[in-house]
């Protein structure tokens, strides 16, 4: 029903992902798979409705209707048999900045943050940028997939770590956690007196044969120390329309949640963000199904072809999200000559696997949350750049 294959010109349109990227290197012939969000063309009710809303020529101060929450509340029992009271709900201009609120509202300068990486870079700036001591707990590689080092977790936590910022599912490592995992991280958490900022931006981004499990909805204990933010941005490719949300069941927690948020001002969102998130929630079941499908089958294009083409490159099959983690480091290269080979000899645009932590030394980030052929383009250039 939804073409998937449709490669869409997005240079001229003041794109952070196209046009910013070859304005920085001098380079229109770059091909950005870096940023996470998709090439995709957005559901068209999304589309419908935000031009609906254009149509009326006022674009005044507005508030989440009881509809844009009725949608989340829907959506969120439907996807993920978890059942949330209107009360327990903000909006936010984005995860990022609700992380820094959660930052502010339950820790002091030089307190003690902990991260497992690699992870998402804003997890370790919001850290640093706020004067907090950034802990890290890294992640543990099987052969097959990444997972929690528990015994390591639970010592950094016992060092006296007073938040964890947990990326559930896993940004990069395309983890989606399971519910046994989920209760030892809330017992471990709850037993040493840690709040837990859970980011569930990629929560609806999951593969045939995994469920994501809301952490709240675990145990009793975690309903109690949890803050989750969530979106329709990934899913739904609305990124630019900055509209996020927020949950929190326990009621001190959120008390101190939203004075935080509002004395940061990310509370004021965006008009076309609510209208988007709505029809987004209301209509795009049949959208994603189908989005899944295809970047399932674009993770097994990429195991496939670069074990046909670069067979000096691991990667893994994910569990969710349109994101992979390469590894690169068999050729020896550092991470500053990797980046320039990628960038100046292949012609593609990947993020760097440091910006996720020392542990990324080796990596990149690979976005396939776009045309099959775009993937193949990328591949091939690659294995061009490195036979030489």
């Amino acid at each position: 029903m939804y073409n998937f294959d449709n490669v869409i010109e997005r240079r001229g349109t003041d794109c952070i992902k196209w046009d910013m990227i070859a304005k920085k290197y001098n380079d229109q012939e770059l091909l950005p798979m870096w940023v996470a969000d998709m090439d995709f063309e957005i559901l068209p009710e999304i589309s419908m409705a935000v031009e609906k809303r254009a149509r009326h020529l006022t674009y005044g101060y507005t508030y989440p209707s009881d509809d844009f929450y009725g949608s989340i509340i829907k959506w969120n029992k439907k996807r993920n048999n978890y059942e949330i009271k209107k009360e327990w709900m903000n909006v936010s201009i984005g995860v990022v900045p609700s992380i820094k609120a959660a930052i502010l509202a339950f820790t002091d300068k030089e307190d003690k943050i902990l991260i497992n990486t690699p992870v998402y870079p804003p997890f370790h700036h919001s850290v640093i940028d706020l004067k907090r001591e950034l802990v890290t707990s890294p992640l543990k590689f099987d052969g097959e997939k990444y997972n929690i080092d528990f015994e390591d977790f639970e010592n950094k936590i016992k060092t006296g770590v007073r938040l964890f910022i947990f990326s559930n599912p896993h940004n990069p490592a395309g983890r989606v956690w399971t519910r046994e995992e989920l209760e030892k991280i809330t017992d471990i958490c709850y037993e040493n007196n840690v709040k837990i900022l859970s980011d569930e931006i990629h929560s609806d981004i999951v593969f045939k044969g995994k469920s994501h499990v809301v952490i709240n909805s675990v145990s009793e204990k975690a309903r109690n120390i949890s803050i989750v933010c969530a979106a329709p941005s990934k899913t739904f490719n609305i990124a630019g329309l900055s509209t996020s949300y927020v949950i929190v069941e326990n009621e001190v927690v959120r008390k101190q949640m939203w004075e935080a948020m509002s004395s940061i001002g990310v509370n004021s969102v965006n008009l076309f963000g609510l209208t988007a998130g709505e029809a987004a929630y209301r209509y795009g079941e049949q959208w994603l199904e189908e989005m899944l499908v295809y970047v399932e089958e674009n993770t097994d294009f990429v195991l496939s072809y670069a074990a046909e083409k670069l067979p000096g490159v691991k990667t893994y099959k994910t569990d969710g999200t349109y994101l992979m983690w390469l590894d690169f480091s068999s050729y020896g290269l550092s991470q500053a000559d990797l980046m320039n080979k990628l960038i100046r000899e292949a012609k593609v645009v990947l993020n760097s696997g440091t910006d996720f932590g020392q542990e990324g030394h080796g990596f990149v980030r690979l976005n396939i949350g776009c045309p099959r052929s775009m993937i193949k383009t990328c591949i091939d250039r690659i294995a061009e750049a490195f036979e030489k």
